[in-house]
């Protein structure tokens, strides 16, 4: 029965990872919680242990989304700090930060995501969200409550939408 199942669980890892290429850091960092563990889920609220991504950072406040990884935040932190040793004020450490993360995103298409054009409400992220990522604990604050968050406790999670539909890449 095991080895019916593996072939299943291979290619919806892999529909999920094609999904992910197609859209944005912001908008696939659900795929960070995919398959995790939810410590504690109510409606607006959601603590969730789940491998992959060691950092992540997404916002959004009506139709701006913020999102950043770990490689964008350090090239941010750092030409940050090398500003603020060359005397900058905090117009150059600001510029400089996102300079360096600019520089990563380059390199690195999905690290560094900021969109002016967002809806104000989706039923996926609400009016206002923020999601964080550290390590094994991924957090996710959003209101007006949603039905993506749902219910749950104690690895077991219900009243839940699950993650978007795969639409046909063809």
């Amino acid at each position: 029965a095991f080895a019916e199942q593996r072939p299943q669980l291979v290619s919806r890892r892999r529909g999920l990872r094609e999904l992910a290429a197609a859209m944005s850091f912001n908008d696939e960092i659900w795929v960070l919680k995919a398959g995790g563990f939810p410590v504690l889920a109510c409606c607006c609220f959601e603590c969730t242990f789940a491998g992959g991504e060691n950092f992540a950072l997404s916002a959004k406040a009506c139709c701006l989304s913020v999102g950043i990884g770990f490689k964008a935040a350090v090239a941010a932190a750092v030409s940050a700090y090398a500003a603020d040793g060359m005397g900058a004020g905090k117009g150059g450490k600001a510029a400089a930060a996102l300079a360096g993360a600019g520089v990563v995103d380059h390199f690195d298409n999905d690290e560094f995501d900021v969109n002016f054009c967002d809806d104000c409400w989706d039923s996926q992220r609400g009016c206002c969200e923020v999601v964080c990522k550290i390590c094994c604990c991924y957090c996710e604050v959003q209101c007006p409550p949603g039905f993506d968050i749902g219910i749950g406790a104690c690895g077991v999670r219900c009243c839940d939408e699950g993650p978007p539909e795969q639409e046909s890449m063809d």
